[in-house]
């Protein structure tokens, strides 16, 4: 008897923890999180997506394109570090651009609102170096990238995980304030950014034409931003 429970205990402890995914392809004009570049001229194209529908805007007057989600989106907010969040993808392209485009960098930033979506004074944030990655580039076609989250890092205040900036309003765009927690910080993640910039930079108007697919988030623990709908009855909720 204790020999066959010691079997099921190493059985257990051996047995991998399966990660959960989440996807918005956008298919049948489906939108959760509520995805938007910032004006009016977001489209849901039913066609040259990655493939079939995909998010689209080509009118963006801006000194840096930032895809955004709702503050409190569905299944891409919430307490980052209960749910284990390691992984955040798509697959994004620049249909068009200014010719600085080959310089401009790429990242995604997790934005804590300090549970005041309007007020940005008390907004932290933080994001992989921008630095180490391009953003996707004209004439590329779709260009897919992974964005590897240590949600379960514990460190010290001020302290971030290996190859991580933050910032906030107060500290500017690239400078984590030093009374700021990493944990504190994840475990109140209101919205997801895509940026086509540096957040610690300002830059000049330029003209964009830009899209995106697959947008994925991988999750090992739980819950969700939403625990009672399954991701089908979310997603019927935008169709």
């Amino acid at each position: 008897m204790r020999f066959l429970l010691t079997m099921i205990c190493v059985l257990l402890m051996a047995t991998p923890v399966l990660a959960e995914t989440f996807t918005e392809d956008f298919e049948g004009g489906s939108n959760v999180g509520g995805w938007t570049f910032g004006n009016a001229a977001d489209t849901i194209e039913t066609e040259g997506g990655n493939p079939d529908s995909w998010f689209h805007n080509d009118y963006l007057d801006v000194w840096g394109v930032i895809l955004r989600c709702d503050y409190g989106a569905e299944m891409f907010s919430g307490d980052y570090v209960e749910m284990n969040v390691t992984r955040i993808s798509g697959d994004f392209m620049t249909v068009d651009g200014p010719d600085t485009t080959p310089y401009y960098p790429f990242t995604v930033l997790l934005r804590n609102d300090g549970g005041t979506p309007d007020d940005v004074e008390d907004d932290i944030y933080v994001y992989p170096n921008p630095d180490l990655l391009l953003c996707p580039q004209i004439d590329a076609g779709w260009t897919h990238y992974d964005f590897e989250i240590p949600s379960d890092f514990v460190g010290a205040d001020g302290e971030l995980p290996e190859g991580w900036m933050g910032g906030s309003y107060y500290s500017g765009g690239d400078w984590f304030p030093e009374d700021a927690n990493w944990t504190d910080v994840m475990s109140n993640i209101a919205r997801v950014e895509i940026w086509w910039f540096h957040p610690g930079w300002f830059g000049i108007f330029n003209w964009w034409d830009v899209g995106a697919d697959n947008i994925e988030i991988e999750w090992t623990g739980g819950p969700v931003a939403t625990e009672n709908a399954t991701f089908g009855d979310v997603k019927a909720l935008y169709r």
